[in-house]
């Protein structure tokens, strides 16, 4: 249920939103779009963040479809085709979503190229039309891949076209897998799956690599071209790539009698790369990279790997963006709760430990033009032109979503991640029987403070095999006992079921929840004020008020209050602010203060609430609380510090303006103080001599 807390009361480090998914949410582009809804409403209900232009059926956004004749002048405006990349685009945006500019082209298989013969073995339809001619990727890129490039990103960020610029300070990727190793080329001599020379392992002369047909020496020119370009005309722009395939960082390892021969070759890739970028002096402001797996430990090891080298190459301040990942796709099992269950792991796996990733890509939003039970992907061919590649994709795609729109096990797992998003992590490490990673728990706890209430979520995976029968215990009623936070509003909830919403489970009488294995758990816990007004100070210097947030992803508006003209609000991020600083517009004397009222409107997918604020202005400049707090706590007259402070012994409290305040009362062992709205606010633990909340500032 949707509740608003209050203006934002919590720390500075917050849980990260890594919530990009791969294309959508509009249909698949013209000619595909039979059965194909638009999916904007489920992509919001979920809490998508940013959209990969990746991967369109139609290929919208790959550079042969807005440039379809690969020979003509990059400069001539009449070269280029943009109405269905436009609508792509336009699509992104209203959602509010972010646009992750990919430059390139997707996927692309054998079906494609016609390669052996093959014409229905994939489980995708191919993305797109493509450039004809001899090595057409390479030619033209090394050509005019840069200037076509400029002019997407110059239309992209066109201001007057979109009504702002769409990707300030937002990240352009340049490419995608140029180092793939394995499609499109012939295994013999009994080389799969992990060739171990290049007598078992070649690339097709008539089919080569799918993504990019050059060499890596004319890939790292035009990648170097390009990033110069786009950085000298866009300097605020984050400019980066190449979306590279895992074998480019030397993993996963494997074990003889297998191969490491593509590990070997790839990596050798990604240094020659890196090395090239050196000389030439690019600014890469992040490397992107991917990742299909189902265990969390392989993202942390590629994340590691990826650090050392970029240090090593001197990119050490380079953001890292895990451009797509997921776990294994073959036989429904990115559609299953097992893998709901596995990428819900994941995820908790980058939070605690990736500092240095800041987009996080989820392959993908929807199936989409998904062939049930097709062949997948035709990844390696013998001789023969037979796939060797994975037999069955199953009933369902890899997104989130099916085609149709409906959620997947996976989809509930997003959404908790939403919900996670921007609250203040808290370690709870010390309520697990044993919280240890090595018995496949995977947990993430986040806290949202604000001045009316607290929301508390814990997130956990506990995966388990069929050798593992560890139970693990969490101990729910000692956490809403330390936080002060009612047992009765524990809500537990498991996604356990395909095409079921999550389950809600009762909280045992004793507090002890023990962990259910391979799903994906979300607890939350709740202290709230219901029906409280907010009190604000602020100065007549500022027109900063303060953030307010809410128990879920929520958009803001202003909808009354007697001085409603004088607010304005962001419809994101809930930041409230007066249009101009209260000292142009108050009519009182300066010694007097003035209080303004406003009401606000919340409203996410499932609720719309309303909550009236009342800001205080003070005309002093002297002693302004700029954190929302409505009590001012000064030094006591004795000289104690705050830890000395005691009710009971007499001491003296300090307050900035006493006639703010009516009342003071002791009930229990807390503290209480009415303002002068009569809003209650709690703000110390005398037994415990510490504070409850922000609700009050010491000023030692």
């Amino acid at each position: 249920m949707l509740k608003i807390l209050g203006f934002d009361e919590g720390g500075s480090e917050s849980i990260r939103p890594l919530l990009g998914v791969s294309s959508g949410p509009i249909p698949y582009g013209e000619g595909m779009a039979a059965g194909f809804p638009d999916l904007s409403d489920q992509f919001q209900s979920l809490g998508v963040k940013s959209i990969r232009t990746q991967d369109y059926a139609n290929g919208s956004f790959n550079v042969m479809y807005f440039f379809p004749e690969r020979h003509a002048e990059a400069s001539d405006p009449e070269s280029y085709e943009w109405s269905q990349t436009d609508k792509a685009y336009q699509a992104i945006l209203d959602i509010d979503a972010d646009p992750f500019i990919r430059l390139g082209l997707s996927w692309r298989n054998m079906l494609d190229w016609g390669a052996f013969g093959i014409q229905n073995a994939s489980g995708y339809a191919g993305y797109g039309p493509f450039w004809s001619g001899d090595k057409p990727l390479s030619t033209t890129m090394v050509e005019k891949g840069a200037e076509i490039f400029t002019t997407v990103v110059e239309r992209y960020t066109d201001k007057q076209k979109w009504g702002s610029n769409p990707l300030e300070n937002g990240y352009v990727e340049i490419w995608n897998e140029p180092n793939i190793i394995g499609i499109n080329t012939v295994i013999k001599n009994n080389g799969f799956p992990n060739p171990s020379n290049q007598d078992q392992y070649e690339y097709s002369t008539e089919f080569p690599n799918y993504m990019w047909d050059g060499t890596p020496e004319q890939f790292y020119k035009f990648f170097a071209d390009t990033a110069l370009a786009l950085k000298e005309k866009f300097p605020d722009l984050k400019i980066g790539g190449p979306g590279l395939h895992n074998v480019g960082l030397g993993l996963p390892k494997v074990q003889p009698p297998e191969s490491n021969y593509k590990n070997e070759i790839g990596l050798e890739w990604t240094k020659n790369f890196l090395e090239y970028l050196s000389l030439r002096n690019v600014e890469l402001d992040f490397f992107s990279w991917h990742l299909y797996s189902p265990e969390p430990q392989d993202y942390l090891t590629f994340y590691h790997a990826t650090d050392k080298l970029l240090s090593e190459y001197g990119f050490g301040e380079t953001e890292q963006i895990l451009s797509e990942w997921n776990t294994l796709f073959d036989n429904d099992n990115a559609s299953s709760v097992l893998g709901a269950a596995q990428v819900n792991a994941i995820w908790i796996a980058l939070q605690n430990e990736t500092d240095n990733l800041s987009q996080a890509i989820f392959c993908r939003g929807a199936d989409g033009p998904f062939i049930p039970n097709g062949d997948g992907f035709p990844i390696m061919i013998n001789s023969d032109g037979k796939n060797l590649g994975p037999e069955n994709f199953g009933e369902y795609g890899v997104g989130l979503l099916t085609k149709d729109g409906a959620y997947k096990p996976s989809a509930y797992a997003f959404s908790f991640w939403s919900e996670m998003a921007g609250k203040e992590p808290i370690d709870l490490d010390r309520y697990y029987s044993n919280p240890s990673n090595d018995t496949g728990l995977y947990s993430l706890a986040g806290m949202r403070t604000g001045t009316l209430g607290r929301d508390l979520q814990i997130l956990i995976s506990h995966l388990q095999d069929q050798h593992d029968n560890e139970e693990i215990v969490l101990n729910i009623s000692d956490i809403a006992e330390y936080y002060k936070i009612d047992r009765d509003s524990v809500v537990i909830s498991t996604v356990s079921e395909l095409f079921a919403k999550p389950s809600k489970i009762k909280l045992p009488k004793d507090g002890q929840f023990t962990i259910p294995a391979n799903q994906v758990i979300s607890i939350q816990m709740r202290d709230y004020s219901a029906d409280a007004n907010i009190f604000f100070q602020t100065s007549a210097l500022s027109n900063e008020v303060g953030e307010l947030i809410a128990t879920e992803s929520a958009n803001w508006t202003i909808i009354g209050g007697d001085d409603k003209e004088l607010f304005e609000m962001d419809p994101v991020t809930g930041e409230l602010s007066f249009k101009q600083t209260p000292d142009q517009f108050m009519i009182n004397s300066e010694d007097q203060n003035e209080i303004f009222s406003v009401i606000v409107e919340a409203s996410s997918t499932s609720d719309v609430v309303t909550q009236e604020i009342f800001v205080e202005v003070n005309s002093n400049e002297e002693s302004i609380n700029r954190s929302g707090a409505s009590i001012f706590l000064f030094e006591d007259i004795t000289g104690k510090s705050i830890s000395d402070f005691s009710v009971e012994n007499g001491d003296k409290i300090g307050i900035d303006d006493p006639n703010h305040f009516f009342s003071f009362t002791q009930t229990n062992s807390d503290l209480v103080m009415k303002n002068s709205i009569g809003a209650e606010v709690i703000f110390l633990d005398v037994d415990k001599k510490e504070l409850l909340a922000s609700d009050a500032i010491v000023i030692l």
